[in-house]
C-alpha cells in the first residue's frame, strides 16, 4: 500500500512537472504584454519593472481590432450555424434512408472525402473560387468553411442511428411532416452532439490561417488571425506590440472555453458515449 501511494505521489510530481513546462510560453506570452521591447529582450521571464497597458493601446490600434473582430464573428457565426443545420438534415436522411441506393452512394462520396487532402485541393479550388468570385469575399470565406458539414454529418448520423424510431412513428401517425418531425423531435435530441460539433467548429473556423490567406487580399477583410499574421513582417522588431496582438487573438477563445467549460465536457462525453 505505502509503495502504490509513493508510485501515485511520483507520478503526480511528474504530470506537475509537464504541466509547468507547458505554462512556461503562457506565462512568457502574458507577462511580456506589460514589459517594454528592451525588457522583453533582456529579462524575458523576469516580471515587468514598470507595469504599463500602452503596449494593449497600440496592439489595438496596430490591428484595427473592431473591424478584424467582426470578421472573425460574422464568419464564424454564420459558418457553424450552416455547418449545424445542413449537417444535421443530410445526417438525417442517410441515417433514416440508408436502404436507398442513392442514399448509399452519398455515404460513400461523402466518406471519400477524408481521402483526400486539403492541400492537394488548393489550386482547383482557388479556379473555382475565382470563377464564383468568390474570392477576396467573407461570404467565400463562409462557403469555403462550410466543408465542415461532411464531418458534422457523419458525427450526427451515428448519433440518429442510436436514436429509437418509436416517436417518430408516433408523430407520422398523428399526420406530422418528415420537416416538423425532424426539428421538433429529432433535432432538440442531438443537443449533446450539436455541442460537441459548435466547439470543433467555432474553434477551427476562428483558428483558421489557411483559407483567410490564400483567398483573403484585402486587410478591411482580414481576420483576427491574419492580422497577426499581417503584424509579424510589420512590427517584427516591436515585440512589446506583437505580445498583446497574440493575447488580443486568443482571448476570444478562452472566454468561449471559460463559458461554455460544462457544456464542453458534457457534449464530448455524451458525443463519445452515443457513437
Amino acid at each position: 500500500m505505502k509503495r502504490r501511494k509513493t508510485l501515485l505521489h511520483v507520478q503526480e510530481a511528474v504530470m506537475l512537472l509537464i504541466c509547468a513546462v507547458f505554462f512556461i510560453p503562457i506565462y512568457y506570452l502574458i507577462v511580456s504584454t506589460f514589459k517594454t521591447q528592451n525588457e522583453i529582450v533582456k529579462a524575458p521571464l523576469a516580471l515587468p519593472a514598470h507595469f504599463t497597458l500602452m503596449n494593449y493601446a497600440k496592439a489595438f490600434q496596430a490591428i484595427s481590432f473592431f473591424r478584424s473582430f467582426g470578421n472573425s464573428l460574422f464568419v464564424t457565426a454564420i459558418s457553424v450555424t450552416l455547418i449545424v443545420v445542413i449537417s444535421a438534415m443530410a445526417a438525417y436522411t442517410l441515417a433514416r434512408k440508408r436502404e436507398a441506393r442513392v442514399v448509399k452512394f452519398l455515404d460513400w462520396y461523402l466518406f471519400l472525402g477524408f481521402l483526400i487532402p486539403l492541400q492537394t485541393t488548393m489550386i482547383p479550388l482557388f479556379s473555382i473560387m475565382k470563377g464564383l468570385k468568390l474570392t477576396n469575399s467573407l461570404l467565400g470565406l463562409i462557403f469555403l468553411h462550410c466543408n465542415g458539414c461532411v464531418f458534422g454529418s457523419f458525427l450526427y448520423k451515428g448519433f440518429i442511428k442510436a436514436l429509437p424510431e418509436d416517436l417518430e412513428e408516433a408523430a407520422r401517425i398523428d399526420g406530422a411532416g418528415t420537416t416538423r418531425i425532424f426539428w421538433k423531435i429529432v433535432f432538440p435530441l442531438l443537443k449533446p452532439i450539436t455541442t460537441t460539433l459548435v466547439i470543433f467548429n467555432v474553434m477551427w473556423t476562428w483558428n483558421d490561417f489557411l483559407y483567410t490567406y490564400l483567398f483573403i487580399s484585402s486587410s478591411d477583410k482580414s481576420t483576427l488571425i491574419m492580422q497577426v499574421y499581417n503584424g509579424v513582417g510589420q512590427y517584427y522588431n516591436d515585440w512589446s506590440v506583437m505580445m498583446p496582438v497574440l493575447v488580443i487573438a486568443l482571448l476570444p477563445m478562452v472566454i468561449f472555453y471559460l463559458i461554455l467549460q460544462n457544456q464542453i465536457i458534457g457534449g464530448l462525453t455524451m458525443g463519445s458515449m452515443k457513437n
